[in-house]
């Protein structure tokens, strides 16, 4: 087998009289246009509205190959497309081989008869996605509705494109073209491997472990029938088995039972080892035609799906163990594909890793990802939440648009199926909510209803189940499950929670949320300045100026930050710390939430909030910016999802507490009159030690102090002790004490035998905004990477800003209890750390904390 590169330096143009430029593949028109200063920078200001016109044209790529007479005489000679975005035809020396109209399919076109010897030119047209999908549209029935975004093109159901290209609530509308994945020649004579897969079979003996069957299913291409060998090894087990071919495409299957393998475990459970398996098959003149080689991890995972005394069960449950899901959703990394690198997804997913998560859902609105994604998940431990790519509409489902969509289905789960991190695969995102309920009014429901039916149950189902049997397809999210079409069950499924956001509730109402599994929810924020300035002048820093508003996608999004600001803050007046306050906000959001879940377990067994990260600069959900600078939330979710929480839960002033509470008139909800530590472990071994209790005024009196034992099950939650406003002196306001918890484990080893990782935890009687704190001097020495900060008084929400320093901290926006000192490290991403933080960090350094802001 011989395969030819085309990857590299291709040609495009617009295809009516454009001249040629410059391009990349693999690539898109945007970058492109962008690095040829055709376009200026769509990020910048509202350029974004100047460039709509890309999307709306059509575009023509080409490049020259240079073909020796040897790789014609191939039996095979194909033109393998591994993403074309998105309708595309493809032309060899002007000929016709092939097209496509899904970015999300592969492709392998036959150019035997096309190529000549020498000098060949491959060209790629592309049509205007938006003007293709208006076409469908126009030529379809009856409408078929989506959601629509400020900023935005029409089309979207009708094209098998990244959705999120049209537009979105956090995203630009940039629908691009191009050749955004491999392109190669590839040309064979003897039986060539088009893909592996692998179905696990962990036995049991006498309770005990035993060996693992691995059921390999080979994709194979033989030009001729025959009977070759084929081996299968992994792990110091090998099978040959012989097979007969027939002439053509077709799956075979091979069992290797593996005696002893080391398990794979999620991040936090345990260690990630992977295996090579090797896949090769010999044809009739060699002794191996074509070999395939991937990783693979030895798990038995298992979505738990049953009857309870609650309604159903909700989890994850990984080598026998439950799983309490811990982590975000993810979105593109760029829109722009010239902007999507490794480097991109190492800190994306480490950053993952370091803030303790052990899922990531890869959301249906953009595209599947790039290979080394989910390598570097399955290194990481971060199991996969693998949603099918649709999301925030309905579809049709005439014959084309099924084919098409089959055809996604089986190439993503073949391609995606070794990585032992890809936990589920589900149908879509809040589509099943769209056709119960965003668009009920319309004319054509019952016509939507029976076209969701075909294209979800009748044909993304059974693909997908056929093409990997070994995971759970779910039908959507959220769901209630299978053949139930009511999402919003809190009492079975997943479910997505927007009441706090979208419907305005304040953060308490968290409180009064009993799920099984959250796999949205979330609280917006600014992103710092600094990302700012890459995409705004500081003459419009103002919240309500136009290009902050034209950098905020959710409707009244802006608007929703400064009243809940109002609400919980002393508002701030200069901008840097309302941008400050504004991730305080954010991050006591998730708090509230995600602490209040995992309390729940195991009743509650998931929190994937929303979202990781941006793909450009802009006020949004993500705890990451686009530059990679985490944000409150991102330090946060550190301790959020720490192996032992340790948190507080309030009580609320009036009969019945907070299952009675609700708002007032005025959003806000009663007093605190009682605060009740709690701790929850996802160690999967018992827990003992001890936890120190205080209650202390912001200047440094003691209040209250003790030790409360713990001793408890592993991975259980449990309440400890209530602290009441009772429990202070007549002479000490609510408003001038803080509670604070701290662990000292003297058991309860991770599952992998470290230490377990906890969090001091605080708690306060009133809001932040009626807190009477004190002009806390912070002090602060740097020692290399060392940050040592103290203060003798309290100081709330310390920030340690590193400035334009790429890199975070051990831990950050902490509240330090009057007296304390500690240290923080700061880590670099710069390869040349030391000489970058010795040099750079006591110049860049600013410190600030809440009192401060006003």
């Amino acid at each position: 087998m011989r395969k030819v590169s085309l990857d590299g330096d291709w040609e495009f143009r617009e295809t009516e009289g454009g001249r040629w430029l410059d391009g990349t593949v693999p690539g898109g028109v945007y970058t492109d246009l962008l690095d040829e200063g055709e376009i200026p920078d769509p990020f910048v200001e509202d350029n974004e509205l100047d460039v709509q016109w890309v999307g709306k044209t059509d575009w023509t790529y080409r490049r020259t190959v240079e073909v020796d007479p040897e790789l014609l005489d191939h039996e095979r000679v194909v033109l393998q497309c591994e993403g074309l975005d998105t309708v595309a035809t493809v032309l060899v020396n002007g000929e016709e081989v092939g097209s496509s109209v899904n970015m999300h399919v592969g492709h392998a076109f036959d150019v035997a008869d096309a190529l000549e010897p020498g000098e060949n030119e491959v060209t790629v047209q592309f049509r205007s996605p938006v003007e293709y999908g208006i076409e469908q549209s126009e030529e379809h029935p009856y409408e078929v509705p989506c959601i629509r975004y400020p900023v935005d093109q029409p089309g979207r159901p009708f094209i098998r494109k990244a959705q999120c290209h049209y537009g979105w609530d956090w995203g630009p509308c940039l629908p691009t073209v191009g050749i955004y994945r491999d392109i190669s020649i590839v040309a064979y004579s003897e039986p060539r491997i088009r893909y592996t897969k692998t179905e696990q079979d962990h036995e049991t003996v006498d309770g005990e472990r035993g060996p693992v069957d691995l059921t390999v299913r080979t994709g194979v291409d033989a030009p001729a029938a025959g009977e070759y060998d084929l081996t299968v090894s992994v792990a110091d087990a090998e099978v040959t088995e012989t097979v007969s071919l027939e002439a053509g495409e077709q799956e075979v299957e091979t069992t290797v039972t593996v005696a002893d393998p080391e398990l794979w475990w999620p991040n936090g459970y345990g260690d990630q080892p992977l295996y090579d398996m090797t896949v090769a098959i010999a044809g009739e003149e060699t002794e191996v035609a074509d070999t395939e080689t991937d990783r693979v991890g030895f798990r038995d995972v298992e979505l738990v799906v049953e009857p309870d005394d609650v309604g159903t069960s909700f989890y994850f449950e990984v080598n026998g163990t439950e799983v309490f899901a811990k982590g975000a959703n993810t979105i593109p990394t760029a829109p722009m594909y010239g902007d999507v690198s490794e480097a991109r997804y190492d800190h994306l997913l480490e950053s993952a890793v370091d803030a303790n998560m052990n899922m990531l859902r890869v959301w249906g609105g953009g595209y599947y990802e790039f290979d080394y994604f989910y390598e570097r998940c399955d290194e990481l431990g971060l199991l996969v939440w693998q949603d099918f790519m649709f999301s925030c509409s309905l579809h049709p489902a005439n014959d084309e648009f099924l084919d098409t969509v089959e055809e996604e289905v089986r190439h993503q789960v073949r391609r995606l199926a070794n990585h032992p991190s890809i936990a589920l695969w589900c149908a879509n995102n809040e589509n099943e909510e769209a056709a119960q309920s965003w668009f009920v009014r319309h004319d054509h429901h019952e016509d939507h209803l029976d076209d969701y039916a075909t294209l979800y149950e009748e044909t993304v189902g059974p693909a997908c189940r056929e093409e990997d049997p070994s995971r759970t397809y779910w039908p959507g999210s959220p769901s209630s499950g299978p053949d139930e079409m009511t999402p919003y069950v809190f009492e079975k499924g997943d479910i997505h929670y927007w009441d706090v956001w979208h419907s305005g509730q304040p953060f308490e109402d968290y409180y009064t949320t009993e799920p099984r599994f959250v796999s949205e929810f979330g609280y917006q924020s600014f992103p710092s300045t600094d990302s700012l300035r890459t995409v705004i002048d500081e003459a419009d820093f103002n919240p309500t100026s136009p290009m902050m508003e034209h950098h905020q996608r959710n409707p009244g999004g802006n608007t929703t930050i400064l009243k809940r600001t109002a609400s919980y803050f002393r508002f701030p007046f200069a901008f840097e710390d309302f941008v400050y306050v504004s991730q305080l906000l954010q991050a006591e959001a998730m708090s509230t939430s995600i602490e209040h879940w995992r309390r729940r377990k195991p009743t509650t067994m998931g929190a994937l909030y929303w979202q990781l990260n941006d793909l450009w600069p802009v006020a949004s959900w993500s705890s990451i910016e686009y530059d990679g600078k985490w944000k409150a939330q991102q330090y946060a979710a550190r301790r959020q999802f720490a192996p032992v929480l340790v948190s507080f839960h309030p009580t609320f002033e009036g009969e019945g507490g907070v299952d009675n509470a609700q708002a007032g008139e005025d959003g806000e909800w009663p007093d605190v009159v009682a605060q009740t530590l709690w701790i929850t472990s996802d160690v999967t071994e018992p827990l003992d030690g001890e936890i120190d209790l205080e209650i202390v005024t912001f200047d440094g009196d003691t209040v209250l102090e003790e030790t409360v034992d713990v001793d408890i099950e592993a991975q259980e939650s449990v309440e400890l002790r209530t602290l009441g406003r009772e429990d202070l002196p007549a002479d000490v306001a609510p408003s001038e004490v803080m509670v604070r918890a701290t662990f000292d484990g003297e058991g309860g080893a991770g599952h992998d035998g470290s230490d377990v990782e906890s969090y001091p935890a605080t708690a306060f009687f009133e809001d932040y905004k009626r807190l009477s704190l004190p002009d806390a001097e912070v002090s602060v020495d740097i020692d290399g990477a060392d940050v040592t900060v103290g203060s003798e008084d309290a100081a709330l929400f310390l920030e340690l800003d590193p400035g334009t320093l790429r890199g975070a901290f051990s831990d950050n926006y902490v509240h330090l209890a009057p007296g304390e000192e500690r240290t923080l490290t700061f880590d670099s991403y710069d390869d040349r750390r030391d000489a970058v933080v010795e040099t750079n960090l006591e110049d860049e350094l600013s410190v600030r904390h809440l009192r401060q802001t006003y």
